[in-house]
């Protein structure tokens, strides 16, 4: 099962386009969306049987509390991206709980947030150039639930090991930043950039 739980305006025609190439190279998958507002649902189905995709293949989830979401997560084999905006916070939500996102490098910081996260856990393979390099990484993974539990695998360790999801770690090295920046400020010196 492929997730994309992105805002419903990140989904733009292009961004279409590309998850409807990879529900046709998958045959037997589905795409689970976030639900979205005032009948997006039932557009985006129409868009998906206007471009031979059985309508019936995209799932939608409702807005649910934070944990009931992260939970579900565990239900999804590959997080699938868009551009140009990628997958922010909700890219770090489906790293945390496991789920591997593929994404395309975008120009933009906007595009490029979701390549960050996934270059700061060792994953560049998930990182992928351009709209075909997209759709056949996702194909490949689509078909290979081996890679896929191999990818799950290693978040998990991820999850304990890398300084993106050690929050006491940040915590404390905002404190140290601010305390600095303040202390320059009392002093009477000028804003500085300052190396922790």
């Amino acid at each position: 099962m492929f997730a994309c739980f992105n805002n419903s305006y990140k989904i733009n025609p292009a961004a279409f386009a590309r998850l409807m190439f990879v529900l046709q190279q998958v045959p037997d998958s589905v795409l689970w969306l976030l639900s979205g507002p005032d009948g997006t649902d039932d557009r985006l189905r129409a868009a998906a049987g206007a471009a031979g995709i059985e309508p019936e293949r995209l799932v939608f989830l409702p807005r649910l509390p934070h944990s009931d979401y992260l939970s579900r997560y565990v239900h999804a084999d590959l997080f699938l991206d868009t551009l140009p905006y990628n997958a922010h916070t909700t890219a770090s939500d489906a790293l945390w709980a496991g789920c591997p996102v593929l994404t395309c490098a975008g120009r933009t910081f906007a595009g490029r947030v979701a390549t960050s996260l996934l270059l700061q856990l060792g994953l560049p393979e998930l990182v992928c150039e351009d709209e075909e390099a997209f759709i056949a990484m996702a194909t490949q993974l689509g078909d290979d639930r081996e890679a896929l539990r191999t990818l799950r695998q290693h978040l998990s360790q991820q999850r304990t090991q890398s300084s993106l999801f050690d929050m006491q770690g940040f915590a404390a090295d905002f404190r140290r930043a601010v305390q600095a920046m303040s202390a320059r400020h009392r002093i009477g010196r000028r804003p500085a950039d300052v190396d922790l």
